[in-house]
């Protein structure tokens, strides 16, 4: 989706996290254990946060370490680990007692666990697998979001929430629907938070963090390899651009961290006036 001229697949000057200042702030990521979830903790580390809450099904003690390892000189990170699935009701409300007790508050949440189901056609596809993606995509992220708004709204501070969604939800090529289709369900769901909540100082971002060849993104055939150009950092660095100060005119909106944020910015008059990056029927 060509929204900026530059394409942006590695790292760049503009979203180096080491130039935000997020001194106070405290940071909730999920599916934190590897992969972008991991780059994310690092980078939000790297951009002072003071609070650091990782949530994962896998054990998170390297990547914990490597947190408090990347803080800045003299910053003073506190970092809660908590295992958890974020599909389960009674992990999630337990978590947010944890987050509660342990930092009294709580101003960024990032929704990054995810799941992609075998690479089939609609017929060749397991039911169950299936239906896996929707439950980690979707139940996942609703269920997040409905346990921490509250801490969300209550502390007073930030109060965004990033839910990951995935430039495959604009493409009707065929594959791994029901991922195309639960991500861009997620459009739609971050959306209905700024309908629900936006009068409240909430910011919802939906965002495609890139094609990266992670664990799951490694799992696609061979012949679909070729487009997993991205890094992780790239993903990581511009979600921390994009949560390390409040962006009220891009709320409720898709943001893709392949755009160059410079350009993105040069046309935000567009965006708020063409009311652009939203789902839409056209008819």
């Amino acid at each position: 989706m060509d929204f900026v001229p530059t394409p942006r697949h590695d790292t760049y000057a503009a979203v180096d996290p080491s130039k935000a200042n997020m001194n106070g702030k405290v940071v909730l990521v999920t599916g934190a254990s590897k992969g972008i979830g991991k780059a994310l903790a690092l980078s939000f580390a790297q951009a002072g946060v003071s609070g650091l809450a990782l949530l994962a099904r896998s054990d998170l003690t390297a990547v914990k370490a490597a947190c408090e390892a990347a803080q800045r000189p003299g910053q003073s990170l506190k970092v809660l680990t908590i295992a958890a699935d974020c599909t389960k009701t009674a992990d999630v409300v337990a978590a947010v007692q944890k987050v509660k007790d342990t930092f009294g508050k709580l101003d960024v949440l990032i929704n990054n666990a995810g799941y992609m189901e075998a690479i089939t056609t609609i017929v060749d596809s397991d039911p169950e697998d299936w239906w896996r993606s929707w439950e980690v995509n979707v139940r996942g992220t609703y269920e997040v979001v409905r346990a921490f708004l509250p801490l969300l709204i209550e502390s007073g501070g930030d109060k965004i929430i990033v839910n990951t969604t995935s430039l495959a939800a604009h493409f009707l090529d065929g594959l791994f629907a029901g991922y195309k289709m639960n991500k861009l369900a997620i459009l739609r769901f971050t959306e209905l938070i700024m309908a629900e909540y936006g009068d409240k100082g909430v910011l919802a971002f939906a965002v495609h963090p890139g094609a990266i060849p992670t664990d799951m993104g490694n799992q696609m055939p061979e012949d679909f390899k070729h487009i997993l150009v991205d890094t992780v950092e790239i993903a990581a660095h511009g979600i921390t651009w994009l949560v390390r100060e409040r962006r009220e005119w891009l709320a409720g909106r898709y943001f893709s961290c392949q755009w160059d944020v410079n350009e993105l910015e040069a046309k935000r008059q567009e965006i708020v006036e063409g009311d652009k990056l939203k789902v839409r029927m056209v008819v």
